[in-house]
């Protein structure tokens, strides 16, 4: 049985991190363009995701930070 090498876990979740922000930034981005559509009780409701959303992806950002910071303690 093989073990896994900590900084290549660290690498790949550093990929999958960047990937969810990737997404949620976009889809950051889809709903505003779309909240011009929407009736005024909707358009709230979608301006409280999205400010959850903005809330995720600065929290992903620091655990992103953390991973690389740990990725390169794991090279040396």
């Amino acid at each position: 049985m093989s073990q896994s090498n900590p900084s290549n876990d660290h690498s790949q979740n550093i990929d999958k991190i960047r990937e969810i922000v990737r997404n949620t930034e976009e889809n950051i981005r889809e709903a505003e363009f779309g909240m011009e559509f929407l009736d005024p009780v909707q358009g709230k409701m979608l301006e409280e995701k999205n400010k959850r959303r903005k809330q995720s992806v600065k929290a992903l950002k620091e655990e992103m930070k953390e991973e690389i910071e740990a990725h390169k303690k794991g090279k040396e």
